[in-house]
């Protein structure tokens, strides 16, 4: 189990690689526009192919930032449960997740194996065919449900949550504050 769990942090760092890459790639856009003004040069399609890149972005990044533990998270309720009943809030908030990535995941699929089958392309500038951004997006939304999955097990078999490592600043108890220093 744990071999099958350091291989997924790979593949969600992987992600987030392609993720810091898509980001990195729409500032060399921008630059490249800005640059191109000065010397009267258009630079064809940036605004469409950024909007993309920013879709790829977003969606590649889900699972490694779920995995970090940065995703927004309320657990003002959750701090005061005991072990046992927050087990069971954690469990049931995995599981519900699992369920909408599973339903977002499979209707994506849908969107991109209707956009290779009719060749569809964006309006654009430039004639990108949609299943490449659809298809990043995909990618993205499996990873966090491969994600979910993951942890769902992970906490079922008593393992601590990974979303569970990141501290509450604002809730945090003043002896507590004093023993990470």
């Amino acid at each position: 189990m744990r071999t099958l769990r350091l291989g997924l942090d790979l593949a969600y760092k992987a992600c987030g690689v392609l993720a810091a890459i898509a980001l990195a790639m729409i500032a060399a856009l921008m630059l490249a526009q800005i640059i191109g003004r000065f010397f009267n040069v258009l630079v064809p399609g940036v605004n469409e192919a950024a909007a993309f890149l920013l879709a790829a972005t977003s969606f590649l990044a889900l699972a490694y930032s779920f995995r970090a533990g940065s995703h927004i998270r309320v657990s003002l309720f959750l701090h005061y449960l005991p072990d046992g009943v927050r087990r069971f809030a954690d469990l049931a908030g995995v599981a519900l997740g699992v369920a909408l990535m599973a339903y977002f995941t499979w209707y994506t699929w849908r969107l991109v194996a209707d956009s290779i089958r009719f060749k569809e392309v964006s309006d654009g500038l430039l004639a990108i065919p949609l299943w490449i951004p659809q298809g990043a997006m995909l990618l993205g939304l499996l990873m966090l449900t491969i994600a979910l999955v993951e942890e769902f097990f992970h906490i079922l078999t008593g393992g601590v949550p990974s979303f569970d490592d990141s501290q509450d600043v604002v809730l945090r108890d003043e002896d507590d504050a004093a023993d990470q220093i």
